[in-house]
């Protein structure tokens, strides 16, 4: 193991992760630094998806917050083990991920979906992305997989980056892989290629999701630990 986060203290580590920031995409467009968003406490860091309090002034109804490593911490080749349990409602899209060291546009230098949950699904979806598969180019492979599971009590999600392949895991059990396809397509396998800094994310509303039913609010997603593992 290179590195951890079991949370144990009673703040972030500002020396390896920072606050999402709210820009335009769909994910991050509730992004809030409000400090009751982020909370570490009980060995967990909370990550909030809630209505805008009163009083508060923000132009959005509704605020999340999030944590990335970009510039702090990252790996490249290696296992990512991640162990959180999700609250459900309406609207809420809380998401382990990781997106690469890099000022290439997206997808180009890629994106890993370790977990995202929808709604009140019984199932989360594990997802690559490149410019390979977003452009659509020939030959296909399948890049996403849904996989049955309880997002109300712990389970670990992890991923492993190697030179020829991305394995999905949940607790530990092989779910889905997306190969490097020989002869390589022009995008199709960016993965070995850079190194991937980490997000953890509560988020709220979109296109893919719907509506937002601001009386299920709040919501939280609560991680136990965050885990780098380098290849030998």
């Amino acid at each position: 193991m290179v590195w951890s986060d079991e949370f144990s203290g009673n703040e972030v580590d500002k020396s390896s992760w920072s606050r999402c920031l709210r820009y335009g995409s769909p994910w991050n467009r509730h992004m809030s630094s409000l400090d009751s968003l982020v909370k570490v406490k009980g060995g967990v860091v909370e990550l909030w998806g809630v209505n805008t309090p009163e009083g508060y002034t923000d132009s959005l109804k509704f605020l999340t917050g999030g944590l990335d490593s970009r510039g702090l911490r990252a790996i490249r080749n290696g296992r990512i083990d991640v162990r959180a349990r999700l609250d459900q409602a309406q609207g809420f899209w809380p998401a382990i991920w990781m997106m690469p060291e890099s000022n290439l546009p997206w997808p180009e230098a890629g994106e890993i979906d370790i977990m995202e949950h929808l709604n009140f699904d019984d199932y989360i979806y594990q997802t690559v992305h490149s410019g390979h598969i977003e452009g659509l180019r020939q030959p296909k492979t399948q890049h996403d997989h849904k996989e049955k599971v309880d997002v109300r009590v712990f389970n670990i999600y992890s991923v492993e980056i190697t030179s020829n392949e991305i394995i999905y895991y949940i607790n530990n059990r092989r779910t889905f892989s997306y190969p490097r396809l020989e002869p390589e397509p022009e995008g199709q396998y960016p993965f070995d290629d850079y190194e991937y800094y980490m997000l953890l994310s509560a988020q709220l509303g979109g296109h893919w999701i719907g509506p937002i039913e601001a009386e299920q609010l709040p919501v939280k997603m609560e991680v136990d630990y965050v885990r780098f593992y380098e290849r030998k």
